[in-house]
């Protein structure tokens, strides 16, 4: 059988596929082209972003290089004395400060020691006039009269001659003898500051053992002249620990310390 001629309308309906075909192909090949256009373009905005970026980076750095560069220049020099002149006033404010320092603590020695002094002196002066209870090493002198023939004279010359001897303190039958302390009696009876004191007397002197001994008993001084009476009996002896108590407070209604002006 031989091959038909198409027909005008075969012929029609092929053209338009083929013409289809092309539109088809055209339109992928515009979206392709368009697809890379936009691509290269978005690569393109993106490279020039960078850039911008970099330049404006590089620009930064070199402005605040320069900054600095200008500041160390005219301003460093400022500066620099400015925390020269605020580290040597902070040096002078400490200065003055150590020295103050020094000076309330040389002010408080000194004042602990005025104190100390003051109330040495205090208690030598309380001791020594029988207002505080004293201790130490010292003489005991006992002295017995059976007979009673000692007077009050007798006692007061003890006294004075422990004194002399260098006594610190001075008790008899454990009563203090003070600065106003007075001996009486009479009829072979012995009073010291009121009280009267038993036959046989127990004198205590706290001071130097030995210039306290010497004093009484160097030869044709009190115990050579006391022994010599009837019956009386004079023995010193050395201690180490001896105490004396303390006498009666003194009030004075008439007189009154004078202030050195």
């Amino acid at each position: 059988m031989g091959h038909s001629r198409p027909t005008p309308k075969d012929a029609l309906i092929h053209l338009r596929e083929e013409s289809a075909k092309r539109l088809s192909a055209s339109e992928r090949l515009v979206e392709q082209s368009f697809n890379q256009a936009r691509l290269v373009t978005s690569l393109a905005v993106g490279l020039l972003l960078v850039g911008f970026l970099l330049v404006a980076q590089m620009r930064g750095q070199a402005t605040f290089s320069g900054s600095l560069e200008r500041q160390s220049d005219q301003n460093l020099a400022i500066i620099i004395q400015q925390l020269t002149a605020e580290n040597n006033v902070l040096r002078t404010e400490v200065a003055r400060l150590q020295m103050r320092l020094l000076e309330a603590g040389q002010a408080t020695e000194d004042r602990t020691q005025l104190l100390s002094e003051a109330a040495r002196e205090l208690n030598s002066v309380s001791m020594m006039a029988g207002l505080e209870a004293a201790a130490g090493p010292g003489i005991v002198v006992t002295i017995t009269d059976p007979e009673r023939v000692l007077l009050p004279q007798d006692f007061v010359r003890v006294v004075h001659e422990l004194r002399g001897g260098g006594a610190e303190a001075i008790a008899i039958n454990a009563i203090r003898v003070t600065a106003t302390s007075g001996f009486s009696g009479g009829g072979g009876r012995i009073e010291l500051d009121g009280t009267t004191l038993a036959r046989d007397y127990e004198v205590i002197a706290l001071g130097n053992q030995n210039n306290l001994a010497q004093a009484l008993e160097l030869p044709g001084g009190l115990k050579t002249t006391l022994v010599t009476f009837p019956g009386v009996t004079v023995q010193v002896a050395a201690a180490d620990e001896l105490s004396v108590p303390a006498g009666s407070a003194v009030g004075y209604s008439i007189g009154s310390p004078v202030e050195d002006e």
